[in-house]
């Protein structure tokens, strides 16, 4: 008996728009956004990230898993991560974890782990394709496949009873999926998908792929023989007729050797289990079919050569702190030696390694008459980098400008800074009545700007260890400048 009572397509979209679904959560918004926009500088990728503490620790663990760091190069920085591994795999790492959270918490995690197995499948699949092809972005290409599906794995996290009815017609009446889709829901799930997608607007390769999957493009033919293969694997096995047939099809879109393609793909079969487990979806990874035991596995599997930060407020960690020093060190020696990298690592040493709640870089105007927040980390790190703006004052002293002239970093106890005319009425108004730090940025003896960094949201003490911290990185920052300054000059 179907259930009753029906829902439309337009319910069902309603349905899923009313869900916490990952596309609506304000960081993966954020990521997709700066992702669009080729000017966009990694800094603001990292600040996004950043400001999410959990997705900072599993981030940065999967950007040292074998998958996306094969040489096993430790990565401690988000920064890095996005610098070593580009702007498209930390924004796809992003995305795929925030899209896992979500649909673990939802029903049917049976039907759910069989189809998000699928999905990795395909995904790591269509990625391989990509990279033998010589695609201009492999990522791009996975995430596309990954999301082909979004309506199926939509439904199966809050499908209700309505996803136990199609289980049941798949399995007592021996219906093929789409048909007991139509025959419950009225319309098939790919319907959905193509509307979520185009709702969404996540990419244009992932648009295009859902509109027109026959199309001989061989970005769109990556997606859809990723597809292909991980569902021949699930229906027919690793030995069929059918998947010799896609084993010609990798082979003629690749240019590979037949059996250069099958080894390939077998491989990253073992390899997608892994992915899975990587990405929190453990429960998953048993519904990717495996290829016999002599395909020897070697994407392999190993444990992050990095430590994750904590998925709380950050604290002090000295040994983050030299971690992120020595990749400082890293750039300041190679080829990536620039203002913005400079300044994203030590905003991150100072936020992760120091454990502030917030901090601000401000560079000030050429005539020294002003700062302004150039970068800004933190929880309120937007509103802090809007409005942290400062004239110098007509008379009197102000600490910030104090500090710029002085040269001399500067820490402000909360009880003394109550009494002290020093302090702008608009910093305490911003930052509250705490205690807070601040250092100047100096290149070739000039000030240029300056570092502010408090705990003002936890009330956590600043001590003698943590301001020598502070003082440390923004040292750093301005030899690094110095020498990038020099560097230019020569």
């Amino acid at each position: 008996m179907d259930m009753q009572p029906k829902r439309s397509l337009d319910e069902w979209l309603e349905l899923i728009r009313r869900q916490d679904m990952p596309i609506f959560d304000q960081t993966v918004q954020r990521v997709i956004t700066l992702s669009g926009d080729d000017r966009a500088p990694m800094s603001e990728l990292a600040e996004v990230i950043l400001r999410d503490p959990s997705m900072t620790a599993r981030a940065l663990k999967l950007a040292n898993s074998i998958v996306y760091n094969p040489s096993a190069s430790g990565i401690n920085t988000i920064t890095r991560a996005v610098i070593i591994l580009g702007f498209n795999a930390v924004r796809n790492i992003c995305l795929t974890l925030t899209l896992i959270d979500t649909l673990v918490k939802g029903a049917a995690k049976e039907r759910l782990g069989r189809e998000l197995g699928r999905a990795m499948h395909a995904a790591v699949q269509a990625r391989a394709l990509a990279a033998a092809r010589g695609d201009k972005s492999p990522e791009e290409v996975f995430i596309a496949t990954l999301l082909y599906r979004i309506g199926e794995l939509a439904f199966w996290c809050f499908g209700g009873e309505h996803a136990d009815r199609v289980e049941q017609l798949i399995f007592q009446k021996g219906l093929t999926q789409e048909q007991a889709q139509e025959r419950v829901l009225g319309f098939r799930l790919s319907q959905l998908s193509r509307q979520l997608v185009s709702e969404w607007h996540i990419s244009e390769l992932l648009q295009e792929a859902t509109q027109y999957p026959t199309r001989q493009d061989p970005r769109i033919q990556s997606v859809m023989l990723g597809q292909q293969i991980a569902r021949c694997a699930e229906e027919q096995g690793w030995h069929s007729e059918a998947m010799e047939s896609l084993f010609k099809k990798a082979s003629k879109l690749t240019a590979l050797p037949q059996d250069k393609a099958q080894t390939l793909l077998l491989q990253k079969a073992h390899a997608a289990t892994n992915v899975a487990t990587d990405f929190g979806a453990a429960f998953a990874a048993p519904h990717i079919p495996q290829p016999s035991a002599e395909i020897a596995n070697q994407d392999g599997h190993s444990e992050p050569t990095s430590e994750a930060c904590s998925a709380e407020t950050p604290a002090r960690d000295p040994a983050l702190q030299s971690k992120i020093l020595r990749e400082l060190s890293a750039v300041l020696e190679g080829s990536t030696c620039s203002f913005n990298v400079i300044m994203e690592l030590v905003l991150e040493g100072i936020f992760r390694g120091v454990g502030v709640d917030r901090v601000v870089f401000a560079l000030t105007t050429p005539d020294k008459g002003a700062i302004k927040a150039k970068y800004a980390l933190g929880p309120d790190g937007d509103e802090v980098s809007e409005h942290f703006a400062f004239t110098r004052p007509s008379q009197g002293q102000d600490v910030l400008f104090q500090t710029l002239d002085q040269k001399r970093p500067y820490l402000v106890d909360a009880s003394a800074r109550r009494t002290d005319d020093r302090i702008p009425e608009r910093l305490t108004q911003l930052t509250k009545a705490t205690t807070f730090m601040v250092a100047p940025i100096v290149v070739d003896n000039r000030s240029i700007g300056l570092f502010y960094a408090d705990r003002s949201l936890t009330d956590r003490p600043l001590d003698a260890a943590s301001f020598d911290d502070f003082k440390h990185f923004v040292h750093q920052a301005s030899m690094g400048l110095t020498l990038a300054s020099a560097r230019r000059q020569q």
